[in-house]
């Protein structure tokens, strides 16, 4: 496991669980947290610019600079969808402890309506291969799953 992280960045295959657990966590931790998605959003809300400048380039040049400067952060708990964190592994790799909820099928087909089954079994392969943890979630309850990430972490925090 990687000891010489200075954030932590949560990821599964559900969006919404990522930034619950996210949020849940950086309490626990007393740690900042923040959401991608939502981050990125923000930055993208100035629309004379969108109309202006609104190509695939000009957007994902906008998602880049946001995850540079998430990667800046320290004592942070970050939430992070699949597609944010494979487009910008690099970036964000460095001083990082990603850790991957490892859902089952059942609760992403039910929560998450972008991941179908196919996509389910690749991208789960994609973030084991990624992560420094994954844990495997089968109870869903917040605080048994970040009690769960704490004891993984192994208090190196």
């Amino acid at each position: 496991m990687r000891k010489d992280f200075n954030k932590i960045v949560i990821v599964s295959l559900c969006d919404d669980f990522s930034k619950k657990i996210g949020k849940a966590l950086s309490q626990s931790l007393d740690m900042m947290f923040c959401d991608t998605k939502d981050l990125v959003e923000y930055e993208l809300i100035d629309r004379e610019r969108l109309k202006k400048f609104s190509t695939k380039e000009y957007l994902d040049n906008a998602e880049k600079k946001v995850i540079k400067h998430i990667s800046s952060f320290e004592n942070v708990v970050v939430a992070i969808n699949f597609d944010y964190l494979t487009h910008n592994l690099n970036t964000l790799n460095e001083k990082s402890l990603i850790v991957f909820l490892r859902l089952t099928k059942k609760y992403v087909k039910e929560n998450e309506s972008s991941v179908n089954s196919l996509a389910f079994d690749v991208r789960s392969k994609r973030l084991e291969q990624i992560a420094d943890i994954t844990e495997k979630i089968q109870n869903t309850n917040v605080d048994f799953v970040c009690d769960k990430i704490i004891k993984s972490i192994g208090g190196i925090l």
